[in-house]
């Protein structure tokens, strides 16, 4: 991601007090910048799914804010869609389908300079009880929607998956990273059908197994996308002499902690709720000393100031250091997404 979201966010706080209309720019540049095309206003947002609360919890690992260690694929944003599809035809064309459903997930919020490594749908019961009973699971890829409704020709459908399950206390995964990345094209999502069908064999009636499968409670689709301006290829290592002491007015980090709320994000950022931004501030003066870690460019210009102090001026102190942090909000379609976002901690400051 090109500049530093920090810098945004500092300009965003210091003037949240100006007028509306300034804070409105400022505010339209930092939703910008964090991929987002207005700010969020969720109106039936769902929970927020336990696998990207277990990735926010444990952080970027290894310093890596491009690699999704939860789901193991590179990316720096996870986002979770809820089904949007409507209950489709009860009319089965056999006496072993216990359930048809018809999937939709709306993936317009995908910017096209992201790369989709994985798209995972997920299946849940409510019930999931073991009686040693077998279905048989089948999902087709809608291919062409007639205008009254979804026909069940073969030619309207493509068969992604068939499999047989049983009811057991965890959720079906299948793998539709193919089918995520045709969608971002919204003329190429006509959705999925999902239909289940009782073992022909079993000497159960079909109500008392079709009650199992119809306790289904939920679809949903996870995507992991990698926006490339966001990575960086290689990072600063801290220096040992981050720690020693430096005068009060001696360019320094200095903390600064960001509230949500004092900014009017706290509906749809869901965590974190803050965090220490920190800023750079302080004088660079001649002669710079390695603590201060000034380039050669601002060495020669401290020179040339302490002899044309008017014609000169001093160099600046600037971040050198800035680490990532990860964000679980609602974005404009009410979607849970998880992002890692570049340079928006300053760790070590010095002089430019």
């Amino acid at each position: 991601m090109e500049g530093s979201l920090f810098f945004l966010f500092f300009l965003f706080h210091t003037l949240f007090l100006a007028e509306s209309s300034e804070i409105s720019i400022q505010e339209r540049m930092l939703l910008k910048a964090l991929g987002l095309n207005g700010k969020p206003n969720p109106v039936n947002p769902g929970p927020v799914p336990k696998t990207l609360w277990s990735i926010f919890k444990k952080g970027i690992q290894n310093d890596n804010p491009c690699r999704m260690e939860g789901f193991e694929v590179p990316g720096n944003i996870v986002r979770s869609y809820r089904n949007q599809g409507p209950l489709t035809s009860s009319g089965a064309p056999h006496q072993s389908l216990c359930s048809r459903k018809h999937l939709f997930f709306d993936l317009s919020a995908v910017e096209k300079k992201e790369q989709i490594t994985l798209g995972q749908l997920e299946i849940k019961f409510k019930r999931n009880t073991y009686d040693g009973q077998q279905f048989q699971l089948r999902l087709y890829r809608i291919l062409q929607m007639s205008l009254k409704g979804m026909r069940q020709h073969k030619t309207n459908r493509k068969l992604l998956v068939a499999q047989s399950f049983r009811l057991l206390h965890k959720s079906l995964y299948f793998n539709l990273t193919k089918v995520a990345e045709d969608w971002t094209n919204p003329e190429k999502n006509m959705g999925l059908v999902l239909e289940i069908f009782q073992n022909a064999t079993s000497t159960k009636s079909s109500s008392t197994h079709c009650e199992q499968i119809n306790s289904f409670i939920h679809a949903s689709l996870f995507t992991v996308s990698l926006d490339p301006s966001g990575c960086k290829t290689s990072r600063t290592k801290r220096s040992s002499s981050s720690s020693l002491p430096s005068p009060a007015n001696i360019c320094k980090k200095r903390n600064f902690y960001i509230d949500f709320k004092d900014v009017g994000w706290h509906n749809w950022v869901i965590a974190p709720r803050g965090y220490m931004a920190n800023y750079c501030h302080g004088e660079c003066p001649y002669p710079l000393t390695e603590m201060l870690k000034g380039t050669n460019h601002a060495v020669l210009q401290t020179l040339v100031h302490s002899t044309e102090p008017e014609i000169t001026p001093l160099p600046s102190c600037a971040p050198t250091k800035l680490s990532p942090i990860s964000m679980l909000y609602y974005d404009n379609n009410d979607n849970v997404v998880l992002r890692h976002y570049e340079d928006m901690v300053v760790d070590e400051c010095g002089c430019r």
